[in-house]
């Protein structure tokens, strides 16, 4: 009888200790429901009762929209809450600092419509972002943040099936990144070589492999130390990525090339990685989706959770309620650990694909 008290009071602090763990210790919902949120213009409560109604369970949303209201309203409802945070796009610095431009292989800025990046490898630029980083946490407190724009130069979403790998511009080449990439490197880019377009082409026929693993470098390097900076500030708070939707092999593989974006290395960081599968604007099939988690999944061991798009962008065609059942349908088959939508100002105006989320996510 004594040895059974004494172990039953062992099994009792054991058990407190796992739940007081627990405690410390957020979770990914399992799936996670999530919608991407940039503006409301509706009453705060009564938007947080129609996500529960659909049954979104995670919200990514800009800073400026955590209002006390906002996040006191997000732990009565049980909903958790992302920060976006654009990384490499940055207009704002831009003005201010037009030397931050990245610069592709041609020499020109790394600007294509409203797609203008910076330099990833300015280390005062990726100090300042990673105090906004701090900041944001310190001051919000929020349940995870969502790294965006964590990559080079690449305008994907016009990046269409059958397109010339070698029409996609690569970054960056500007005099900063090419004098770190040597002394890194310690391969010395030939003095004869003038002008941005020659010594390009000159690493691109001996050194594009390391080249592009150093630049994955710049990208990687940069989500560690966002992790860990956030981690100091708040252990348990959790860490999702962007991921740009190219499979290993696409475009010669301009996932490494092109975009920076190295999935086994960022994995090793971050709690979940999320890739913009917008099927209709890039022109893929819904199963694309899928295909898009499952190259992914196998680079990776992390979660992955797609994004999808509500409404058409970029093209004319409309994107109609059977394919955007059809793409929920992709985003949610295994190993998938969810689906994001992009965006709630496109669901709301949209009655019938609200309805077609209800009647598959409930």
């Amino acid at each position: 009888m004594y040895t059974l008290k004494l172990f039953s009071l062992a099994s009792c602090f054991l058990l407190l200790a796992a739940c007081q763990s627990a405690t410390k210790q957020q979770t990914i919902p399992d799936p996670m429901i999530g919608v991407k949120v940039y503006k409301i213009d509706a009453d705060v409560d009564q938007t947080f009762k129609e996500w529960t109604t659909l049954g979104i369970n995670t919200v990514f949303v800009d800073a400026s929209l955590l209002t006390e209201e906002f996040r006191a309203l997000a732990k009565q409802y049980q909903i958790k809450v992302f920060i976006i945070l654009p990384v490499f796009y940055d207009p704002e610095a831009l003005h201010r600092d037009t030397s931050l431009y990245a610069i592709t292989s041609k020499g020109d800025r790394a600007v294509d419509d409203w797609v203008q990046f910076v330099c990833p490898s300015r280390e005062d630029y990726r100090t300042g972002k990673i105090d906004t980083i701090r900041k944001l946490i310190a001051d919000l407190d929020p349940d995870g943040i969502s790294l965006d724009f964590i990559r080079c130069f690449c305008f994907w979403e016009k990046v269409y099936p059958y397109r010339d790998p070698d029409s996609i511009p690569i970054t960056c080449f500007d005099a900063h990144c090419l004098q770190q990439f040597q002394t890194d490197s310690r391969i010395s880019i030939p003095d004869s070589l003038t002008g941005i377009p020659s010594k390009a082409r000159w690493i691109r026929r001996y050194y594009y492999e390391e080249w592009t693993s150093w630049k994955c470098g710049l990208i990687t390097s940069f989500v560690k130390e966002a992790s860990a900076e956030a981690r100091k500030i708040k252990p348990n708070i959790l860490v999702n990525v962007h991921a740009v939707p190219w499979r290993h092999d696409d475009y010669n593989n301009a996932i490494r090339h092109v975009t920076g974006q190295d999935f086994p290395g960022i994995s090793e960081y971050v709690d979940m990685i999320s890739p913009m599968t917008y099927a209709h604007m890039v022109k893929r099939e819904p199963s694309w989706i899928h295909d898009v988690v499952r190259d992914l999944d196998n680079q990776v061991d992390t979660r992955i959770v797609p994004s999808i798009q509500v409404n058409k962008a970029y093209l004319d065609e409309p994107l109609n309620t059977e394919e955007f059942e059809q793409y929920i349908l992709e985003a949610l088959k295994p190993p998938s650990s969810g689906v994001i939508f992009w965006s709630w100002e496109q669901l709301i105006v949209s009655p019938e694909k609200k309805a077609i989320l209800q009647k598959l996510i409930q």
